[in-house]
């Protein structure tokens, strides 16, 4: 009870950090849901804006989201280097709000629908990249964790919401691509109100520019601490000696030891994607649709919602505690079995018990969300050396999104009520996780409550980890 105290405590202490990335969560809340319209979403070519358009048109128009957020993870790449993270956030919110305002003007109009697509996937790469960069430098060891965790969590709350409201349209009533630009709009607003006010910049980023007493200021605003206490002078001097280290080697994403967290890591998207897509994601809603018998209005979207909502609010709360290795081992052997079982099952079988079939999908729901999408996020924003962090996580979002336009175009026009199909998509996402699994056992460092510099030493096993807990007397640069 008392390290649960201690815990609430040093969370409100330091909330600080959890708000300064208020501006990025509600983008990706935002653009969540335009990535729930592609993969999450079973009325595609039923909705009015699709109606009477060929299925090439209707495929590259949700594809151009995820081809527009690759442009935008290169682009950040070149703007994170150079401009503070608050103007930042004003960019990809402004293209969040413009996008919006095209959907609720013209919600049927696909040329609208298209554009507005491609300025929610610009949005969606930029916030991705510097979000990910922003919450690993500001957030202390302790909660690095609980402040990424969110930053998924909400992208696929997002999504799955999208799956929720979608089948509205078949009653007549609000149209889904209306009710997407409102709900953007509103996340925008408060993102944009909240980081005027509350965004910090990155000490790193300041120390990297020589505004040292900037950078000390920063770290007790975002600690809530009124004085240079000894925690702030033990990370300042981290952060320094980590640039200074990282300050000796090259640009390049493929030396230095980063091709080994670069593999890992894209392993890790590999794995998230194969838990997450279209194909399957639309074969478990046939799935518990057929158990439940709901014919008229689909219900599995909303059964979907809630397991992940519950169960990601408790693993935001327990990453930080249990560390990031066992969570994603453990989420990704579970949901790999549960996939090649199930979908052997509908292989071979011509029926499944109805409440076997609901237990075994609702499961997979719940261990697939305790670390399968989330944990990779966690340690992309800590395993890079920080001249290369940025193009690495680009690359990283940029297989991720690859892999997702390729799954859709090649499942894109299948029927997912075919039992066969349903075995097979299952199956062919399961046994890779489990292989998957094996090289996650071997392979992946527990970074838990490591410093930055520490973690992408671990990462890349190039030199020694070296702890910073001598005290030194703290220097005050406020008032130099």
């Amino acid at each position: 009870m008392g390290s649960c105290t201690k815990w609430i405590e040093m969370s409100q202490k330091n909330k600080p950090q959890s708000n300064t990335l208020t501006a990025g969560i509600m983008t990706l809340l935002t653009t969540g849901m335009l990535v729930g319209s592609t993969i999450f979403n079973m009325d595609i070519q039923r909705q009015t804006w699709a109606l009477n358009h060929s299925d090439t048109t209707i495929l590259f128009t949700l594809i151009c989201f995820y081809m527009a957020a690759i442009v935008g993870s290169i682009a950040a790449c070149f703007f994170v280097e150079r401009f503070e993270k608050k103007p930042l956030s004003k960019v990809y919110l402004v293209l969040v709000i413009v996008a919006s305002i095209l959907l609720i003007v013209l919600p049927n109009n696909i040329v609208a629908m298209a554009f507005a697509r491609v300025l929610f996937g610009l949005a969606h790469g930029m916030a991705y990249v510097i979000i990910l960069i922003h919450g690993g430098e500001v957030s202390i060891k302790e909660l690095r964790g609980l402040n990424i965790s969110a930053v998924n969590y909400c992208l696929i709350l997002g999504a799955v919401t999208h799956g929720v409201f979608t089948p509205i349209h078949s009653y007549n009533e609000l149209n889904p691509n209306r009710l997407v630009g409102i709900l953007g709009l509103t996340y925008a607003v408060i993102g944009a109100g909240i980081a005027q006010f509350l965004t910090y910049e990155s000490p790193v980023y300041l120390i990297q520019r020589g505004r040292e007493g900037e950078a000390i200021q920063a770290m007790m605003k975002l600690r809530n601490d009124s004085t240079e206490t000894w925690e702030i002078r033990n990370d300042y001097t981290e952060f320094k000696t980590m640039l200074q280290e990282d300050d000796e080697t090259s640009q390049s994403i493929f030396q230095d030891g980063n091709i080994r967290p670069l593999v890992l890591l894209s392993l890790c998207k590999l794995a998230s994607v194969l838990s997450f897509n279209m194909a399957l994601n639309l074969v478990r809603l046939n799935i518990l649709d057929e158990l439940f018998g709901y014919d008229d209005y689909s219900i599995s979207a909303v059964m979907i919602m809630m397991v992940r909502l519950i169960m990601g609010s408790l693993f935001l709360f327990v990453i930080d505690r249990f560390g990031r290795k066992a969570p994603i081992l453990l989420s990704t052997i579970a949901s790999g079995s549960i996939l090649a079982i199930t979908g052997l099952i509908y292989l071979v079988a011509d029926y499944i018990n109805r409440d076997v079939g609901i237990a075994l999908i609702l499961t997979y729901e719940v261990v697939s969300s305790t670390g399968l999408t989330i944990v990779p996020d966690v340690y992309s924003s800590e395993a890079f050396n920080t001249k290369k962090k940025a193009a690495s996580i680009a690359a990283l979002h940029t297989v991720e999104n690859i892999l997702q336009i390729l799954i859709t175009v090649v499942v894109f026009s299948w029927d997912f009520t075919d039992g066969y199909k349903q075995g097979a998509v299952m199956i062919t996402c399961g046994f890779p996780l489990l292989a998957l699994s094996g090289i996650f056992y071997r392979w992946l460092p527990e970074t838990n409550k490591m410093t930055i510099r520490q973690t992408r030493t671990e990462f890349s096993k190039h030199g020694e980890i070296v702890f910073s807990g001598t005290k030194t007397q703290p220097h005050n640069f406020l008032n130099d």
